[in-house]
């Protein structure tokens, strides 16, 4: 066997060396870019867990909910390479917006940005309802009533009767048919730096925890609209016909609370848009959706009665439980104007409601269906 020199060997064991000290480096800098990443698997090649592939969940359906299993990007593009628009928190939903992966990303849409997404960190929760003939209210009620939205299991309250998400969901796809409405614009106006009034400005952390921005137009209006949600569970569980806490002392027709949101008259001072709500269902139940809202919902004769004795209060009273839709769009323009931390709501000012974000992503289907089959808002 031939003999090495020994200048050769120190050679050789320092070049060893240098090359161990060099992979330490490099191994140590992808570490810190995992962490910044919040992906360590993400940009792993050559790590067996699937990236590179064409798909990992495989082809899925444009309008498909995934749930995130963990924090994950959301990319200019599909790859790592690309840029970050934000990171998608651990748990919250993403809506497919193209069916064909690429290269194991998918694009999906979340806080109202749209971008790519790693697959790997997602599980696919629902499917987009087939629509019948792209008219029907059904379908907006399908979207609903199949969501997880309407599987959630809310603190103490349990799960939501099923038209109460059927039923908010008709009344939000009215609102994006009608975004020039006034009391819709005010709805959906960027929100304010006013805690003590605005709801969205009151629950800014909440919705910046979930990634949903609030800067104004259909997604801002569709966040009121999930909160509206939460806090329709704290207040009656849902239920459209739920009368005054009778443990309350507030008996007069102006103070008396009624309906899902538990409202009064006596809030009609907080914004101009709000007597002529109660003058256009006054004159008209056109719209009111309760045969939707009352699925699920068993009504006493105590809850039907109102009380007090001033006409506007009485008829407020009524009309609140008899038209759900009514006291849906009340409540929206009170979330803006009177839902802060000194508010007209107890939930609202304890942030005892829920913000949950399948219920946004089920809004967002509605949104979606509505924006591509504008002929349902002849239906609404």
């Amino acid at each position: 066997m031939a003999t090495q020199p020994l200048g050769a060997s120190l050679t050789l064991t320092r070049t060893s060396l240098l090359a161990a000290l060099a992979l330490a480096v490099v191994n140590v800098a992808c570490v810190a870019e995992g962490a910044l990443d919040e992906e360590a698997l993400e940009g792993a090649d050559d790590s067996g867990d699937g990236y590179g592939a064409q798909s990992v969940l495989g082809d899925v359906a444009v309008g498909s909910v995934l749930r995130a299993t963990t924090t994950v990007n959301l990319r200019k593009g599909p790859g790592t390479g690309f840029g970050i628009l934000h990171v998608v928190p651990n748990g919250a939903t993403v809506t497919v917006v193209s069916a064909k992966p690429s290269g194991g990303f998918y694009q999906v849409k979340h806080g109202g940005v749209t971008g790519w997404s790693y697959g790997l960190y997602y599980d696919k929760i629902s499917s987009p309802t087939p629509t019948p003939g792209g008219t029907s209210l059904d379908a907006i009620k399908t979207i609903a009533g199949n969501s997880a939205c309407f599987r959630y299991s809310w603190n103490n309250r349990g799960q939501m009767p099923r038209g109460y998400v059927k039923g908010v969901a008709l009344v939000f796809a009215r609102a994006v048919c009608e975004k020039k409405r006034s009391d819709v614009v005010l709805v959906s106006r960027p929100a304010t730096t006013d805690d003590a009034r605005d709801a969205l400005s009151w629950y800014r952390s909440t919705f910046s925890g979930l990634g949903m921005s609030n800067d104004g137009g259909v997604e801002t209006l569709r966040h009121v609209y999930a909160l509206l949600l939460g806090l329709g569970m704290r207040e009656s569980s849902g239920q459209h016909c739920v009368g005054r806490d009778a443990s309350a002392t507030n008996t007069s027709s102006d103070s008396a609370e009624a309906g899902a949101w538990q409202t009064s008259w006596d809030s009609r001072s907080s914004s101009a848009e709000l007597p002529p709500m109660l003058a256009k269902y006054r004159a008209s139940s056109e719209g009111c959706f309760l045969e939707t809202f009352r699925e699920g919902v068993s009504c006493s004769a105590s809850n039907w009665k109102n009380w007090g004795t001033g006409a506007d209060g009485l008829d407020f009273q009524r009309i609140s439980k008899a038209c759900p839709a009514f006291a849906a769009e009340y409540a929206a323009v009170m979330l803006r104007v009177r839902g802060g931390k000194s508010g007209h709501y107890g939930p609202l000012r304890t942030k005892a409601a829920e913000v949950r974000p399948e219920c946004d992503s089920m809004l967002e289907q509605v949104q979606s269906y509505v924006e591509t089959n504008p002929s349902v808002c002849d239906a609404l």
